[in-house]
């Protein structure tokens, strides 16, 4: 019987980590979502890991050599508790997975998305409207707030914003 567990990777190894799962055999699923990068007057759209240092894979825990995983190339090791992987939850690998579109995991919850207008509804600028820039991999929604005349970038978190009407 199969299940996901969850593989801690070196700091920005998520990729090479994922390669080599998959070169032994496992079945690996690293979640990313599309972020818009500004360098030197550049624009970039790059894929993001959701769970930056982490990953997913599917092992059968009596069928497969699942302790080569803590040696593999990019691999901290598995999370654990004791002497055994913890597993998780089919149920949340499939949730993560149902936000895909075209690979890409939608990270616009609420039925918010890039260039909405919204509403802020707790913290420092409640009740103030806003256009939804991008939101992050933390549930950090970076906002375009008009204050003073002047349009202010601020971060708010997903939970407390609303589509406006």
């Amino acid at each position: 019987m199969k299940a996901w567990f969850v593989v801690r990777t070196k700091t920005g190894a998520e990729d090479r980590a994922a390669w080599h799962l998959k070169n032994q055999g496992f079945e690996v699923y690293l979640p990313r979502y599309s972020k818009v990068i500004r360098h030197a007057r550049k624009t970039q759209t790059v894929l993001r890991p959701v769970f930056p240092g982490y990953l997913f894979v599917s092992i059968s825990l009596k069928q497969q050599q699942w302790r080569a995983i803590n040696s593999t190339v990019g691999v901290i090791g598995l999370v654990q508790f004791g002497n055994a992987p913890c597993a998780v939850a089919d149920s949340i690998v499939d949730m993560i997975r149902t936000q895909e579109q075209n690979g890409v995991v939608n990270l616009a919850l609420n039925g918010l998305k890039k260039g909405d207008v919204v509403r802020i509804q707790a913290g420092a600028f409640a009740e103030h409207m806003a256009l939804l820039e991008e939101v992050s991999g933390d549930r950090r929604a970076i906002l375009l707030l008009d204050l003073m005349g002047r349009e202010v970038r601020v971060q708010a978190s997903v939970e407390n914003l609303a589509k406006a009407s």
